[in-house]
């Protein structure tokens, strides 16, 4: 399944808060979460993330660890050929 997370920092990422992201993205790689784009961005959000997981809960938990420091708002996706399918 793919998802794409708005991302908005709380509060200034400290050289900590990085390593704890990357610490984290390790972690979840061991469950099956890829992050294959990982954008930060001009405008009403901080970053942008497309992110492949096994499952919604999966990048629920993967986003909540990281709550403390980031306000996220994700959408599931799937490829155009996919939905084009659909129709």
């Amino acid at each position: 399944m793919y998802f794409v997370t708005l991302v908005k920092f709380r509060k200034k990422p400290s050289k900590e808060d990085f390593e704890e992201f990357d610490k984290l993205e390790k972690e979840f790689s061991k469950k099956g979460l890829k992050i294959l784009q990982d954008l930060y961005t001009l405008g009403r959000y901080d970053n942008v993330m497309v992110i492949e997981a096994p499952d919604e809960k999966t990048v629920m938990s993967f986003l909540l660890r990281q709550s403390h420091v980031v306000a996220t708002e994700t959408l599931t996706a799937i490829p155009k050929e996919e939905a084009r399918r659909l129709t």
